[in-house]
């Protein structure tokens, strides 16, 4: 597996379903988002609560039903409708909120003992997405055959996460600044819905592209090379 190629193959998957991510992004983030420029205004423990709650959530449902765009292109088919890849990632969701809170716990709890051992976590356990989306994997099922997949790649998938990470967090930042001179509220709301549906769908395509480098090594990514606009298919229904 190579560094630049996972990084290439995502960007291409970005550009192409650009119009697409910011939708289903854009979506999610611009409830969460409002939840929290509330939680910040209000400051309670209660609006921060619901507001971390929503943020974990949704973010998984954006991360979860991208991965089912990726794989529509992975495997031939025309790119399901919006509304369908949503529902087949509820499905889901309990699962990813609960591997998702385990990933999250197991990486601290290794930070805190250690850093390395914290790390090397973070990267054994970073398949955890797509394979309950792609492989319709339990939580259990998740976190032992993403650490049995990475095993051997431990160092170069470290490194494309922690670089998505960074390039995530530049482009948020870069993104906020743009509504510095808005108030407050409506900078962390606009701001942040703005930055969501921009940013997280790279990240997500990032770890799909990182699935498909480890599980199928010798079959491109996109099994269909056209550059078709996704603004024909966006708003596209699924047919029965």
């Amino acid at each position: 597996m190579k560094i630049g190629e996972v990084f290439a193959d995502a960007w291409r998957i970005y550009k192409l379903l650009i119009r697409r991510s910011i939708v289903v992004a854009g979506l999610i983030f611009a409830v969460v988002s409002l939840a929290d420029a509330l939680a910040a205004r209000s400051n309670t423990q209660l609006t921060r609560l619901v507001a971390i709650g929503l943020g974990l959530v949704g973010g998984l449902l954006v991360q979860g039903a991208l991965v089912e765009v990726v794989r529509d292109l992975h495997e031939g088919r025309e790119v399901r409708s919006i509304g369908a890849v949503y529902t087949s990632t509820r499905g889901r969701l309990g699962t990813l909120l609960g591997a998702s809170l385990l990933y999250g716990i197991g990486v601290v709890i290794g930070l805190f003992l250690l850093l390395i051992p914290g790390l090397i976590a973070a990267a054994r356990w970073s398949l955890i997405v797509p394979l309950v989306m792609i492989e319709r994997l339990g939580w259990r099922e998740a976190f032992a055959r993403s650490s049995a997949l990475v095993k051997g790649q431990t160092g170069r998938v470290l490194v494309v996460n922690l670089l998505s990470n960074v390039l995530s967090g530049i482009a948020s930042i870069a993104l906020a600044t743009l509504f510095i001179f808005f108030p407050t509220f409506f900078a962390n709301w606009i701001g942040g819905a703005i930055a969501g549906a921009l940013v997280v769908p790279f990240g997500a395509y990032v770890l799909t592209v990182l699935y498909y480098k480890l599980t199928e090594p010798e079959r491109p990514v996109l099994a269909d090379p056209s550059t078709r606009s996704d603004s024909q298919s966006i708003w596209h229904e699924e047919r029965d």
